[in-house]
């Protein structure tokens, strides 16, 4: 009964256990299988005469913070067919190899975890280069193109490209593909494997402000609605205003030039959720210097597109905001007047769909604490399918 019980918790069946053996940091496991028959890979006949025995050590499922070793006494059979000697067939244990299945599976649980090989190595008492080996079986297949196509860049530094492309469906939250590049030909190769059925399937892309990827996209999927990542297009305006701080607070002396430069977050933050104190702070540099009072101002008039409820009107908004940035003549304020005319129908259609880049942007924030813990990846195909693991669990 007890024989039963310890082969039922280590889920190993066909075999009866002789010895366990316990020590600080592993258990050994001495075992022998219960078949008296094999059955010949070459002609199928069965056979009970055993040519030989060998002991085979076996890694097995840790339990707890130890490791787990088998040793079983393994018999080879010899057919009187055809002569042909071979090895039992147990259910736990693959052809040819030293671990069973369920820590195969084990390991596998474990890549889709965010942890470093040699962490994740360390704790199975394997190497990091085993592990490598387990990367290769994750599934490469080409993915099916959803009907809202999102897609971003993030700094891989793998494959010897500074930067890698996602693919995500944001309605469905998976992540699709990764590209080796954002180079226009990686681009233009990996789209053109998709037939014209399949790319029709697009209705909305959702991308940053990028002028190469919306060349790409557009030839690919010309049918398809464009939209501007909201967070992409609403950093303008706060760049354009952190632009003028730092420009005006060169121009204060060294106490005031402090100031401001502690204060920023104030500036930053919209003037509704400002505290009382916070408020007292934002008076004074508004009070102290024009054109960060023009700035700011412009800044949340901004809010009024943001908030817009709708595509008209964000348009109406966006239109009177275009007009006051003109006006109030800062430098600083000309890229982002530019990008907002340049992108505008873009722009507008993120409020007639409500679809953003938001789930992109976390799948790449958890991209970089993969390679941070990681210490990065040179090759870009282990990366690759690092990222779809932990993705597609």
């Amino acid at each position: 009964m007890q024989n039963y019980t310890n082969t039922n918790l280590l889920n190993l069946k066909g075999v009866s256990i002789d010895e366990v053996v316990s020590f600080d940091d592993h258990i050994d496991v001495k075992l022998h299988s219960l078949y008296k028959e094999g059955l010949c890979p070459v002609c199928g006949h069965k056979t009970s005469r055993i040519h030989d025995y060998r002991l085979q050590r076996i890694q097995h499922t840790p339990i707890g913070l130890r490791k787990v070793f088998l040793f079983l006494r393994k018999k080879r059979f010899v057919c009187p067919h055809c002569q042909k000697r071979f090895y039992e067939s147990l259910d736990f244990l693959a052809p040819y190899s030293r671990r069973t299945k369920d820590l195969h599976f084990f390991i596998q649980d474990q890549l889709k975890q965010v942890r470093s090989l040699s962490s994740i190595a360390q704790d199975l008492g394997l190497s990091s280069s085993c592990l490598t080996s387990y990367l290769k079986l994750a599934p490469r297949r080409r993915p099916n193109l959803p009907r809202v196509l999102s897609m971003d860049e993030f700094k891989g530094n793998a494959g010897g490209d500074k930067y890698q492309c996602i693919l995500v469906d944001p309605i469905h939250h998976q992540v699709l593909d990764i590209l080796p590049s954002r180079r226009k030909k990686a681009l233009m190769d990996y789209f053109s494997s998709f037939s014209k059925e399949e790319r029709r399937r697009v209705k909305y892309v959702v991308m940053d402000m990028s002028h190469l990827f919306y060349a790409v996209l557009k030839e690919f999927f010309p049918q398809a609605t464009f939209i501007a990542d909201k967070f992409h297009f609403a950093r303008q305006v706060f760049w354009a205003l952190e632009n003028v701080r730092k420009t005006r607070q060169k121009t204060r002396d060294a106490k005031y030039r402090l100031y401001f430069k502690r204060s920023k977050s104030i500036l930053r933050k919209k003037g509704s959720r400002l505290s009382p104190e916070e408020k007292e702070k934002l008076e004074l540099m508004l009070w102290q210097d024009k054109e960060i009072k023009e700035a700011y101002f412009l800044k949340e008039r901004f809010y009024d597109v943001l908030d817009a409820s709708s595509k008209e009107e964000a348009r109406q908004a966006l239109d009177k905001w275009l007009w006051v940035a003109k006006e109030s003549g800062l430098k600083e304020f000309k890229a982002s007047i530019r990008a907002y005319e340049n992108w505008k129908e873009e722009i507008l259609n993120a409020f007639s769909t409500g679809i953003t880049n938001g789930q992109t942007e976390g799948f790449n924030n958890k991209i970089k604490v993969i390679k941070r813990v990681s210490y990065g990846y040179r090759n870009f195909e282990n990366f690759k399918s690092r990222i779809l693991m932990v993705f597609r669990a």
